[in-house]
């Protein structure tokens, strides 16, 4: 069967969608030439943009304007995109989709440790927990294609975009930056590092590695990052677009992250990485050889729960010491 027109199903969330991006080198290999189509979220088209391997770029509402198609790959496992994958007109389908009443989806490791796992929820959350892939390993064995880096560029104004940015919050032209993205916004509380750590780990990096620690986080991070600025005197980046936010997060050297849309922002653009992990898998995160995960031993990591009454939990675990030294590593890269 030839396959001519793909259309890839992924809605968010918003740094699922952008790491979602690394399959497209792969699918142009697999089946050139070809026209690849994407239907995604309002909140996450822009991420899309001008991207080379993509044709049409459809938000959720668009999606009767789709058309036909060779193959569809279905990536959300919620009932109503389901059942959208499945009333496409297409030859084939990967992933997830809708038929006999149910959510099923074709054979896939992946999909196993979803929500919507043949083995059921309890068995798929073990399967989460003992999973030693990546999210783009998975998506090759599912697609039978290769391992590829993530399609993200800005343009020539976004660049200069964040060196104004940069500029205007008093940072000097030869200063190292290192971006300080601990919060994890509201649906991932768990996510995120303490604040009172956080604090004491710029000071350390300002007086022993003399870096600018550029505080960076979404609209929910507002206040916290406010109180670091407040106690640290380093500068808060505020809240941007998300094509804005990668711009300012493309000025700094070394990026340390919780396991949020930063992170990808920060695999998407080759920064130096150190990222953390404690609710949320470290072996899904694919970082491309650009930095280090950190992780706590604690038994109960992998829960993907949003809060934790364990005491002290996970990321209370995740020393300011061990932070700094990653981050020092990665800057001494430079």
């Amino acid at each position: 069967m030839a396959i001519d027109k793909i259309l890839i199903v992924k809605l968010g969330a918003i740094g699922d969608v952008l790491r979602t991006t690394s399959l497209l080198p792969g699918l142009r290999e697999k089946y050139s030439p070809v026209q690849i189509d994407w239907i995604t979220s309002s909140a996450a088209r822009e991420l899309l943009d001008w991207n080379e391997y993509l044709g049409r770029v459809l938000i959720w509402e668009e999606r009767d304007t789709a058309g036909a198609y060779d193959l569809v790959i279905g990536l959300e496992d919620e009932k109503d995109v389901c059942r959208f994958v499945s009333s496409v007109s297409a030859q084939k389908i990967i992933g997830a989709y809708h038929d006999k009443g149910k959510v099923v989806y074709t054979p896939s490791a992946w999909f196993d440790m979803s929500i919507i796992s043949r083995f059921g929820l309890e068995q798929a959350n073990r399967l989460k927990k003992s999973n030693q892939k990546t999210y783009q390993q998975h998506m090759a064995d599912l697609l039978g294609i290769s391992v590829s880096p993530y399609v993200f560029k800005l343009t020539p104004d976004e660049a200069e975009y964040g060196r104004k940015a940069v500029k205007d919050m008093g940072i000097g032209k030869g200063e190292r930056i290192i971006g300080i993205n601990t919060g994890a916004g509201r649906r991932w509380p768990q996510k995120s590092w303490g604040i009172e750590q956080t604090i004491d780990l710029v000071k350390k990096v300002k007086k022993e590695l003399g870096a600018v620690s550029l505080i960076l986080g979404g609209i929910d991070d507002r206040a916290r990052n406010a109180t670091i600025t407040k106690e640290t005197g380093m500068p808060d980046a505020g809240v941007h677009s998300l094509r804005e936010f990668a711009a300012v997060i493309g000025r700094c050297q070394v990026l340390l992250s919780s396991d949020s849309l930063a992170m990808h922002f920060g695999i998407a653009l080759g920064k130096k990485m150190v990222v953390f992990f404690g609710p949320t898998s470290p072996a899904e995160i694919e970082l491309y050889g650009l930095g280090t995960k950190l992780s706590p031993k604690k038994d109960c990591l992998v829960c993907y729960k949003k809060q934790c009454d364990i005491k002290p939990n996970c990321m209370d675990d995740l020393s300011v010491a061990d932070m700094f030294e990653a981050v020092k590593k990665e800057l001494s890269k430079i």
